[in-house]
């Protein structure tokens, strides 16, 4: 699932630079248009059946507190007429196959983790570059308005409609053993997901381990990994609380993109009506959801590693800048 080869290249960095400092600074938003023309269907129209897909488990709080509340949403606004149906856990497609199960309309709706398809995302992977931002909000501000204002961002989900693009919460060190500086990673095998990360690990000293985050307990449990590179809501997701005894905090280093989307002609068959409800429930409501999911579950990560005994290691801005320095050359 995961490669070396596809790498982050200094174009693509170029591309994406004077759109973040436009970005970051505050700019208007745009809505999403589809290119497709919905049908005008009648008030008696026949019900429509909208197949979602997820590798993620049940119990994830964008599950929970975002699909799972969707689903009761489009059933309400359109009297019952909608019906989106959840598999959760990969039971209907995986981390390395969802965007052309999606694409070729093998499930209507999928929601994935960009980084766990390398290469498939350069200008996504360009805004989880580490230390660019200085919340979750302000990166998935960016992220979303980048999905709004470039065209060359819009092409790289071309076969797909975007209705959900947001970022996770600030990164941090999960580990075994205690890391306070970037000596402390050396040799040690650290969980990635995508390209960025995958460069930042190597940078620190570590040994970049790529796996989806379903697999990491066992993981951790096992040995086969040192520690994981994550914002601390994994730890209430997947219970990391029991497998680790250590993270950092104020580390904060990078974000996670991740993404909901559509097949083109499921949402092109789709009539004005049942699109004007689906977009008004998604878009720009999801990302603001999302961001706010994942701002209160770096909180609710680390109280449940204090909970636990997992040592709290704090990360002083002079540290910080030792982090950030070995990433810049």
């Amino acid at each position: 699932m995961f490669t070396n080869k596809n790498k982050i290249t200094p174009i693509v960095v170029i591309l994406c630079a004077a759109m973040f400092m436009l970005l970051i600074s505050g700019c208007g938003a745009k809505e999403e248009t589809s290119n497709g023309a919905a049908k005008d269907t009648p008030k008696d129209a026949e019900a429509v059946e909208i197949v979602m897909g997820h590798p993620f488990a049940a119990q994830h709080p964008i599950s929970q507190n975002i699909l799972l509340p969707l689903v009761d949403e489009l059933a309400e606004k359109s009297d019952g007429r909608i019906k989106l149906t959840i598999h959760a856990g990969g039971s209907v497609t995986s981390p390395a196959t969802i965007r052309e199960d999606v694409a070729t309309g093998v499930i209507d709706m999928g929601w994935t983790l960009q980084g766990y398809t390398p290469g498939k995302y350069p200008l996504t992977d360009v805004v989880e570059l580490p230390f660019q931002f200085d919340s979750t909000l302000q990166a998935s501000y960016v992220l979303w308005e980048l999905l709004q204002q470039s065209p060359e961002f819009q092409e790289e989900y071309g076969d797909v409609k975007v209705v959900g693009l947001w970022m996770t919460d600030p990164g941090e060190l999960l580990t075994k053993e205690p890391v306070l500086n970037p000596e402390d990673l050396d040799g040690m095998r650290i969980r990635f997901a995508g390209a960025a990360q995958e460069s930042m690990i190597s940078k620190f000293g570590g040994t970049p381990v790529g796996m989806a985050m379903p697999e990491v307990y066992d993981a951790l449990q096992r040995g086969v990994i040192d520690g994981v590179a994550n914002g601390p809501s994994v730890i209430e997701s997947y219970k990391l609380n029991e497998v680790i005894n250590h993270t950092t905090r104020g580390l904060n280093s990078f974000y996670s993109a991740q993404v909901i989307f559509m097949n083109k002609s499921k949402w092109d068959s789709l009539s004005a009506e049942d699109q004007e409800i689906l977009a008004s429930l998604t878009g720009e409501a999801i990302y603001r959801k999302a961001t706010d999911i994942y701002s209160a579950g770096y909180q609710k990560g680390m109280d449940m590693a204090v909970e636990s005994n997992v040592t709290i290691n704090d990360i002083t801005p002079e540290q910080r800048e030792e982090w950030k320095a070995k990433t810049e050359h």
